[in-house]
């Protein structure tokens, strides 16, 4: 008997490709589409299966005897016994030992087909989403006849919501193989080894050369497909903003979102044992982990624990304060790369998240010690038992310590160990902090007298890192252990320590309780603060190692074991354990003049407002007269431009800004912010953020050709006199692609080449982020910061709070109606 099997999928996903490269196998038949099981299920085309049997065997394999055996009046299992039975028989005249039918619709009956044919195996064929839209939405309108008239956006849309959640339900058969067509056209020959142990045949090199000839015939020279034999080539560039306007891309994206949601790879991981690597079938891009501590789930609030002794108050109420906070279960999404999502990285992202509701629970479990409060964890790990918060922060504090004369300028300290004086002969000194023998940051410390007391750098380390010591504590004493002994944490962590300084490859000997496997690519940390994106462990895929390793070597940021030409490593990491020397860059400020503050307010709630053309012309345009307007009430109403380290400090440490700020931007680059917009905030001492879509820097708006006018964008000449002036500048995205419809290695290029293209121009660190279109959710948020940002801006329209992540912040777009009643909302207005 003969392998049947059924090649499935959305319109326009790909499947007419793979069908050409499989037909080339020698033991695979295949035919153009038959339609069969389409016509003789679906009661709309049910009367018209004699005449669609017609033309397949007449018209389209020139096959006409064989419709002798076809009767109209037999029942649906004798007409499927019949049409399996004539491609039995081609199959067997060819002497192959497999035929092979595509047609994307017979998605819709698989469970019909298993039915009549228990043996058959199914092939699913994913593409990208926003590709798949909008393909099948100018096919179908530009050939709307052969289609049965245009479809529109919502049918396209549903066509493929269907097919994707329909080919994931059956993810875990035996009979059945999801394929994404990205990693076809990219790897094919590693994607075709797969599907062939799928079928029990052989890979066969003569499928890559042979398909074309395939392609020709299977396609039947239909005008969408149009170039099917030619060579398949990657799918770097995207088609949707020819087609799509750009409300209609952000409502694709909506569903978008709601689909990944459901496709995520979901697991349960119990934070007391031990966290190993997760493999991931390689059709994931995204997993959900449910988060339990002895099989509770955990919970994480709101109003996020941070950094200092201010909210630490809060703290020590925090029972009473149970009822203002919002308890909520919160799992942990993580992009699958290179299909593992690393227990390391896995292990991080727990801490970062719930390293508070842990350390409570540790706690909870050890009688003799009292409710968890900032003050006890720091008594805790700096084994001061009778201090008080006060005295942890005051750098003059007495305190024993031996004392050290240091003959450089960098010192490494664990915190689990008594901190010595310093003796140097310098203005100040930098001290490598280490938890569990982990690096965690770099301080600064002024020496004074040529002495810096243990004191001062306690101080010191306790308000730069703040809130990540009890992340690191977390992650390197508690997760993966048990919480039943009574070890102290500070214990724990000087034998965490022990252990690693008697492993010198701990950093990645995966097999010795290393972080990291030791054949992997690892870039070090970046320049910024502590306990941002710049602390956070990440995998990145190993397909974008070209982007990341060009972005990093242009930063000056440490690349450890860089594989030969041509070679791909098996993972590649962001690992901030491995902290370099500080940037090259000599970083500008940004200020324009010194600010004269509004002394009877502060600001909770940051205003980042969002522009986009400033010309007396043009779409959407708002011009330079009702601009001039805008800065002058913001100017008389004393607001002035913060920067984005003041909001980045003020979040950290929970305190407001002083006066009234706002955070001006402007998305695209074009050159009429040169011509009408700078001289207008110059004139104003305001000054603003520049958002540039790399590749097209110099260009002209070439992802809005489907919704404006094309317009010149500014060229480094102008963008450079602007940097003088105090311009920032960001990155949109190399290419501005919808981030939440792409793969992770299309995102990380996205964000690491317009780094690398931007840093280069500009000679300085690029380190905010503008999501096209706004669009973001945790998977980009992620890849994003581990590709080298420290702050992400959306479209999420409300002004800014403390408890907003720095790669999520709100945006609020302006236009010349809106500009006004936003700035009389009370949401706008700042605290006195």
């Amino acid at each position: 008997m003969k392998k049947r099997i059924f090649l499935v999928g959305s319109p326009r996903s790909g499947t007419t490709i793979l069908q050409s490269l499989l037909a080339a196998h020698p033991e695979v038949i295949s035919f153009p589409e038959s339609k069969f099981f389409h016509y003789l299920l679906y009661d709309k085309f049910v009367a018209k299966l004699p005449s669609r049997m017609e033309s397949f065997f007449k018209d389209e394999i020139n096959r006409p005897e064989l419709l002798q055996g076809f009767d109209d009046s037999q029942s649906v299992e004798a007409k499927v016994s019949w049409f399996v039975g004539v491609l039995d028989g081609l199959a067997a005249e060819q002497h192959k030992s497999i035929w092979l039918e595509k047609t994307p619709e017979h998605i819709y009956f698989i469970p019909d087909i298993e039915r009549f044919l228990p043996d058959v195996k199914f092939i699913h064929i994913l593409r990208n989403s926003m590709d798949c839209i909008a393909s099948m939405h100018e096919a179908t309108r530009d050939f709307n006849e052969l289609w049965g008239g245009g479809w529109d956006l919502a049918r396209c849309i549903d066509g493929w919501k269907y097919a994707v959640l329909t080919s994931h339900k059956y993810l875990d058969k035996s009979n059945h193989i999801l394929v994404k067509y990205e990693e076809l056209v990219d790897n094919k020959k590693l994607v075709l080894e797969d599907i062939c142990n799928f079928l029990g045949i052989e890979y066969d090199a003569g499928m890559l050369i042979n398909y074309k000839e395939k392609a020709a015939k299977l396609s039947l020279n239909l005008p969408w497909h149009q170039g099917i034999a030619r060579d398949i080539q990657s799918t770097k560039v995207h088609k949707y903003h020819g087609v799509f306007k750009d409300s209609e891309i952000k409502n694709i994206l909506t569903h978008i979102e709601w689909v990944n949601s459901r496709i995520a790879y979901k697991v349960t991981v119990e934070v007391s044992e031990f966290i190993a690597d997760i493999k991931v079938p390689q059709i994931f891009d995204r997993v959900c982990c449910t988060i339990k501590l002895a099989g509770v789930e955990l919970e994480v609030r709101d109003l996020q624990l941070n950094t200092i002794p201010i909210l630490w108050l809060l703290l020590r109420q925090y029972n009473s304060m149970a009822g203002l906070l919002f308890l909520r279960k919160s799992l942990i999404e993580l992009p699958v790369c290179d299909g593992i999502v690393a227990g390391a990285v896995l292990a991080d992202a727990i801490a970062a998240q719930f390293a508070w509701p842990i350390l409570s629970r540790f706690f909870q479990d050890n009688p003799e010690t009292p409710q968890l409060e900032w003050t006890l964890f720091l008594q805790e790990i700096w084994n001061r038992p009778h201090w008080v918060e006060a005295n942890f922060y005051n750098p003059e504090t007495a305190d024993e310590a031996v004392t050290i004369t240091l003959d450089g300028d960098l010192i490494a300290v664990e915190v689990s160990a008594e901190l010595p004086n310093i003796k140097v002969e310098l203005a100040e000194i930098d001290v490598l902090v280490k938890i569990g023998g982990v690096a965690i940051a770099i301080v600064t410390v002024a020496v004074e007298n040529n002495f810096v007391s243990a004191q001062k750098v306690r101080s010191t380390i306790i308000r730069h890192i703040g809130f990540e010591l009890c992340v690191a504590t977390v992650r390197e004493a508690l997760l993966g252990k048990s919480f039943d002994s009574e070890t102290s944490l500070r214990s724990r962590l000087a034998s965490a320590a022990q252990q690693r300084s008697n492993q010198p490859d701990w950093l990645n000997a995966a097999s010795s309780g290393g972080i990291y496997p030791q054949d992997a690519v690892m870039f070090g940390r970046r320049c910024g603060a502590t306990g941002t994106s710049v602390s956070r462990r990440a995998a990145l895929p190993a397909q974008a190692l070209r982007e990341l390793t060009k972005s990093a070597a242009i930063a000056g940021e440490a690349i450890i074991q860089i594989p030969r030409e041509n070679e791909l490593p098996k993972q590649v990491f962001y690992a901030p354990e491995i902290i370099w020397q500080k940037s090259p860059y000599r970083e500008v400020s940004h200020s324009v003049k010194p600010q004269i503050f509004d002394n009877d307010s502060i600001t909770k709630k940051l205003p980042i407002l969002a522009y986009r053309r400033i010309s007396p012309d043009g779409l959407n345009a708002i011009t330079p007269q009702v601009f001039e307007q805008q800065l002058h009430y913001l100017k008389e109403n004393r607001y002035y431009s913060a920067t984005w380290e003041d909001w980045q400090n003020a979040k950290l440490t929970k305190t407001p800004l002083r006066g009234k700020a706002v955070l001006l931007t402007f998305d695209g680059g074009y050159l009429d912010f040169f011509t009408y917009a700078f001289p207008l905030l110059k004139r104003f001492d305001f000054t603003a953020t520049v958002f540039l879509v790399a590749e097209s820097v110099g260009k002209t708006n070439s992802w809005e050709k489907a919704d404006t006018e094309q317009v010149q964008l500014m060229g480094w000449p102008e963008i450079r006199q602007l940097q003088d002036a105090g311009i920032e500048f960001g990155s949109m995205s190399a290419t501005y692609q919808p981030l939440t419809a792409l793969s992770p290695t299309e995102i990380v290029r996205e964000g690491a080449k317009s780094r690398a293209i931007l840093e280069r121009g500009l000679g300085k660190s690029v380190r905010v982020f503008a999501y096209p279109y706004g669009n973001v959710d945790k998977i980009v948020a992620h890849l994003i910061g581990a590709s080298g940002y420290s702050f992400g801006i959306s479209y999420r329209s409300s002004t800014s709070n403390f408890n907003d992540s720095l790669m999520s912040l709100p945006r609020i777009q302006v236009t010349a109606e809106n500009f006004w009643e936003l700035v009389r909302s009370e949401d706008f207005s700042p605290h006195s």
